[in-house]
Parts: structure tokens; C-alpha cells; sequence
């Protein structure tokens, strides 16, 4: 006969944490006190007994002087621990920590005026805690047919007793979603519960019989075994090696075992060793070629369960160890660091970046590693993750700084003097070393991926930044190279895009990608420009034409107005002989006057256009800014010459009044 353990099985974190509160007070001289037995575990009840520890249900039990209370795993009521300190007593709290988170997701809704219902076992001494923490108004429900009963509430807050079985508990969930428009659901039934839960289903696919070690009080461990039972498999429930019965096992080739959370390890070995001994009876009455093979099985499973159960090496403050997520909430995560050893990481010491939730680092199953911060006297050991991140990122930084790499990070902040940026940790760059000159505001380069040289690096530096990075070398050498490319590759005549760096009275200073180039004010535009910031902004992209180079003075000449169309040229495509158009008289002349009729374009209206008698000087007709009508009469492409008829647009203009005139007679016709 072949036995197998679960991977999950025996004492919890939170019981292990109790276990040892209560030895730690053995040797004090006090008198101390469990209020309530410390775990639901007759054999571990009677070994603190024999210690001098009593179990007691009132406080009021409690007469002598200096006198202790020991708060068990399952937890108590914020009444009963005011009156432990009314009455003077010395109180050690071994709640169970996600029973205490409990507590607090229980006053918290309550403060918020939720109605809570509790899914779990109104008798058991962890839900009477929960319900203390609510003021004593939750309600308690065992079934989703209880849950059923409960009256609709505008806000409702859902919670589980943490040793239930989850499948029950979102069974429960599901019946009370009608209860409310506002409903509050949390998961708090503990990792550890449903590790055991799931090991003992997987295990039950690989036995012929499973045994189910606990206490019959133990409400995880009747749940355990309700889970085993359902799969089909023979589950039988003891308390200890004294309940086997030796014809559970006829024929019997593999048995699997599994133990409630606050069932204590020896307990499981002496269950492994009576069944040894039903084997070795067993053998004596019968042949079985597979004997042999079965006998060194078990004494191997023995021997892994002696070295798992054996003393523990406690990591001390500063091991970094490996261990296994088996739980994550948004604001801790608990880590199983090997030898029945849970740990607890804090939201703040999971990742080196702020996160909103631990839900976005991890997964139950990952394998991390962690630095143990502190183990609390309580048992409870303090993790980070963070920490060790960080000890690898500096590790490799180190590695840059002293082969003098070049480096990626993101800018993520300014502050004052420089900006902060993210190398892997937060590394600092000085505004001195932003860029290869003055910059003019930092915020600019806020959120940019951009490459960096470690120059200081101190990962023992408590105050101030332990890395200090720096961009400004690595931009002259840039800004050379491209200066060098961009002489090899220029010529007059070409096209280049560029963007506007500076702007001057006389020009613009244009970045044409690893040299400036100066675009005079005057090949800005066809058109007179008073000031380039009239038309250009710094920053802005645009094209130009390289108009001359001096490679010995190293100095461009650029044009903008090379490649507009200039203003003759629009206005042959937009004029045409014959066109009515709108003009300003801008110089007269003893032949004529001069009419602009688009910035920058002339045309000539000559003295005999401009009336229908004879004109002796211009002046007698027009005025210099006189707006007036005239009309195309020629265009001279080549010449860029225009001529323009005051005459001919007033007499259309009159032709035109008598025709519209000449129609309104028509329609006053009486026929």
C-alpha cells in the first residue's frame, strides 16, 4: 500500500503565528490566558494546557493579577479587546492577519453605511468577531437559500468566513445580486484554504481511498472533507492515528492524505506511521509481488515528510530567499518561502515603479524572490520585493557606469535643478546636462525615451540620487556626426526640411539635422516681411532651398521664397482679360496710374483708360489710395505686366445699369 500527502496540507500561516505567540509566553512569569481555545485542535489545546495555558470563554473568568490574553487565530470582537484592557490585562493579539483585514473591510463599510452580509457559520468564533466589527448588525447566512431571505437594502457589502469554500461562496454572492442597486463583494476566503482544497481534489484523482486529518471542531477541515467526498473517492475524516480502522484499507493500493489548517505536523506523522503498520500486517497475510517496491515507497515519503517537518532555518533579516505566490490582494501579496513559512510582501515593497494594486505584478503560482526585512516576533516575516529588484537593476547599472555604456530611460518628472529619470530606478539628470547649452524649460523633455551616460554612481548613498546620468556628451558627439554628415551630403540647389531654432531681427537660425543655416528676412517672402516672427515661429518645420554655401566659413544661406510661388505667378492663374476687379491706386505717374491689385502685384491703368473724355493729368481722376474698380485689358506673362481700364470698367458698369433697367420696364409692362 502506497501513501501520498497533498502538497498543501497542515498548519496555515496564521495558525503557525498563534502556535508561536502562545510558546512565547510559556517562560514569561505572568499568567497567561487563551480566550477561547487558540485553534480548533484538541491535541493542540491539551500540549498548551500542559504549558500553563488555560482556555477560558469570559473574561470575567480571569480574577488574579497580572494576568495576559491571548487573542486567538480566529479573532475577537473590538468590545471584548476594550474590556481585556479595562480590566488590566496584558493582551498578545495572534488574529490571524487576514482575519484582521477582515475586521477592517467590515468597519469600513459599515462606516459607509452598507449592509453586510457574512457567508459562514454563526456559531464559529471567527464570524462572531467579524460580526463585533460591524457593530453587531451584519447578518449571517450559511446557504444561498438563507441568502434568498434577506430583505432588498440600498447598499449592500458581501463577505466569507475565510475558511469556507469559495464555489459556495460566489453561490451565495449570486443569490443576493438582486438584493441591492449597490453591491460590494469581497473575496476573503483565505489562499491557504483554497491551496488545501485544490491539492486534495488533485490528489484524490490519484488514490483509492483519502484521509482527511483534523479536528471534527476544525471548519476548514470538515469543508476538506466535503471537497474529497465529492469526487467519488472513500474520504474518511480522523482526528488522530488512534480513529484508523484497519479494514478502511482492504484493498487498498494507494492512499492519499490530507490535513486541516490547524492540524499540527506530528499528528500527520503519526497518522503515516500507523498506517505503516497496518501495511507491515498487512504482508503477513498475504503475497504481493509489489510489496517490496511499496514498502521503499512509503519509507521515502516518510523520510521527505521527517526533513519538511524537521527544525526550520529562519531566514534572517537581509536573505534573499525564493518562494511562491499562493495569494494577492491590491495592497499585499503572501508568499510561501518554503519550511510551512509564509511571508507578507506590502504594496510598497512589491515593484519600484507605484502601482495601483499588487494584481498588476503578480500571479498566485509565480516564483519570486524576496529579501526578508523583519521577522516580527509574532511570526509574522516581513518581505520585499522591490528591494531585490533594485539590487539587480543597480548590479547591472554598475556594469554601465564602469564600461561606460550608453543607456535608455525615460524622463518621468522635473524638479528643481534637473529632471528625474527612469533607468530601471530612478536615476537623476542635472539641467546642466540636459543638453550641450542652456535649456529653457525642462518640462519640455518630460515623458521622452532618451539615451544617457551614467557619470555618478553610489549605490550606498542615502540621501540624493545614487545614480546621476548625463545626455550632454552623448549630444555634441550626435550634433559632430551629423555636422559631419550633413557637409558631405549638402549642395546648392538642394531641398532640405528644417525647423526654426532661433529667430533674429535679421532672420531665422534654421536646424537643418546637424547644422544651422540662416534664412535671411528677406527670403522669407516674396512680399516685404517687417519682422521674421511676423511669419515664422521657433520650432516650426518648413522647407527651404539651400541658396549658397561657404564650406570654408562654414556658413548656409537659405531661401523660403525660392519655393513659394511668387505673386505674379498667382495672379496669372488667378486674373483673366475681361475681369471686373477691386484695386488701390499706389502711384501716379504722368502716363498713368499705378493699381495694386494683390500684395505685390501692379497694373497699369494709362491715361487714356482712365475716362471716357480726355485726361490731361491722372491726378484730375484718381488719388494714391483711391479704391477702385477696373477692369483686365491685357496680361503680359513675360513682361509681368498687367494693363487695366478704369474707362471700360465704368462703362460695363453703366451698360450694365441700363440693361437691368431695360428688364424691370419689361416686367412693368401691362399687356
Amino acid at each position: 500500500m502506497q501513501a501520498k500527502i497533498a502538497k498543501h496540507a497542515g498548519f496555515c500561516a496564521g495558525v503557525r503565528r498563534a502556535v508561536k505567540i502562545a510558546e512565547g509566553t510559556v517562560n514569561e512569569w505572568e499568567r497567561w490566558y487563551s480566550l477561547g481555545p487558540l485553534v480548533h485542535n484538541h491535541a493542540v489545546i491539551n500540549y498548551f494546557t500542559e504549558k500553563g495555558i488555560s482556555s477560558i470563554e469570559r473574561l470575567d473568568e480571569i480574577t488574579a493579577e497580572d494576568c495576559g490574553v491571548i487573542i486567538r487565530a480566529h479573532g475577537t470582537t473590538p468590545d471584548i479587546v476594550h474590556q481585556a484592557e479595562v480590566q488590566g490585562l496584558k493582551i498578545k493579539d495572534a488574529t490571524c492577519h487576514l482575519v484582521k483585514r477582515v475586521h477592517e473591510i467590515v468597519a469600513s463599510l459599515r462606516g459607509e453605511a452598507y449592509e453586510i452580509v457574512v457567508f459562514g457559520d454563526a456559531n464559529h468564533p471567527e464570524v462572531q468577531g467579524i460580526v463585533g466589527w460591524s457593530d453587531n448588525t451584519a447578518i449571517v447566512v450559511a446557504s444561498p437559500a438563507e441568502a434568498c431571505e434577506i430583505k432588498p437594502v440600498n447598499k449592500l457589502g458581501i463577505i466569507s468566513q475565510t475558511t469556507k469554500d469559495e464555489k459556495d461562496f460566489f453561490e451565495v454572492v449570486n443569490a443576493l445580486l438582486h438584493k441591492s442597486k449597490e453591491i460590494r463583494v469581497f473575496n476573503t476566503i483565505c489562499s491557504a484554504t483554497k491551496l488545501r482544497q485544490q491539492a486534495a481534489r488533485e490528489l484524490c484523482r490519484e488514490v483509492d481511498l483519502m484521509l482527511v486529518v483534523g479536528d471534527q471542531m476544525s471548519s476548514n477541515t470538515a469543508t476538506l472533507k466535503r471537497e474529497c467526498a465529492t469526487t467519488g473517492v472513500p474520504s474518511y475524516q480522523i482526528q488522530d492515528a488512534s480513529e484508523l480502522e484497519s479494514e478502511w484499507f482492504k484493498g487498498i493500493s494507494t492512499v492519499g492524505i490530507t490535513a486541516g489548517a490547524s492540524t499540527p505536523d506530528w499528528i500527520i506523522k503519526e497518522v503515516l506511521d500507523r498506517m505503516t503498520e497496518y501495511e507491515e500486517n498487512q504482508d503477513t497475510n498475504q503475497e504481493n509481488e509489489d510489496t517490496n517496491q511499496e514498502n521503499q515507497g512509503n519509507e521515502e515519503l516518510f523520510a521527505k515528510m521527517e526533513a519538511e517537518m524537521a527544525e526550520y532555518k529562519t531566514p534572517s533579516r537581509g536573505d534573499v530567499i525564493k518562494g511562491t505566490v499562493i495569494q494577492v490582494l491590491d495592497d499585499e501579496v503572501m508568499v510561501d518561502v518554503g519550511g510551512k513559512s509564509e511571508g507578507i510582501i506590502p504594496l510598497r515593497e512589491m515593484s519600484l515603479q507605484d502601482v495601483d494594486s499588487a494584481k498588476e505584478l503578480v500571479n498566485v503560482g509565480d516564483e519570486i524572490e524576496v529579501l526578508v526585512l523583519k521577522w516580527d516576533d509574532d511570526g509574522t516575516i516581513l518581505l520585499s520585493k522591490k528591494k531585490v529588484d533594485s539590487k539587480k537593476v543597480l548590479d547591472e547599472l554598475e556594469k554601465d557606469y564602469n564600461n561606460d555604456n550608453v543607456l535608455e530611460g525615460t524622463v518621468t518628472g522635473s524638479v528643481k535643478g534637473g529632471l528625474l529619470v527612469d533607468v530601471g530606478i530612478t536615476a537623476f539628470l542635472p539641467a546642466s546636462h540636459v543638453d550641450d547649452g542652456y535649456v529653457k524649460n525642462l518640462d519640455d523633455f518630460v515623458g521622452q525615451t532618451l539615451k544617457f551616460k551614467i557619470i555618478e554612481f553610489n549605490r550606498n548613498k542615502r540621501r540624493g540620487s545614487q545614480i546621476v546620468v548625463s545626455r550632454r556628451e552623448l549630444v555634441v558627439e550626435e550634433k559632430e556626426r551629423l555636422k559631419k554628415e550633413f557637409w558631405e551630403t549638402i549642395e546648392e540647389g538642394q531641398t532640405r526640411t528644417g525647423k526654426v531654432k532661433r529667430i533674429v531681427d535679421y532672420g531665422a537660425f534654421i536646424d537643418l539635422g546637424g547644422f544651422e543655416g540662416l534664412l535671411h528676412v528677406s527670403e522669407i517672402d516674396h512680399k516685404r516681411v517687417e519682422h521674421p516672427a511676423d511669419v515664422l515661429t521657433e520650432g516650426q518645420e518648413l522647407d527651404v532651398f539651400i541658396l549658397g554655401l561657404d564650406r570654408e566659413k562654414s556658413r548656409v544661406s537659405l531661401s523660403r521664397k525660392k519655393l513659394l510661388k511668387s505673386p505674379w505667378e498667382i495672379a496669372l492663374e488667378k486674373y483673366h482679360e475681361g475681369d471686373i476687379i477691386d484695386g488701390t491706386v499706389v502711384r501716379i505717374a504722368p502716363f498713368g496710374a499705378f493699381v495694386e491689385i494683390d500684395p505685390g502685384v501692379d497694373g497699369l491703368v494709362h491715361i487714356s483708360q482712365l475716362a471716357n473724355h480726355r485726361v490731361e493729368k491722372p491726378e484730375d481722376v484718381v488719388s494714391v489710395k483711391d479704391e477702385i474698380k477696373v477692369k483686365v485689358i491685357s496680361i503680359d506673362p513675360e513682361g509681368k505686366r498687367i494693363g487695366l481700364s478704369l474707362k471700360e470698367a465704368l462703362n460695363d458698369a453703366e451698360q450694365e445699369e441700363v440693361e437691368e433697367y431695360l428688364e424691370s420696364q419689361d416686367d412693368n409692362t401691362d399687356y
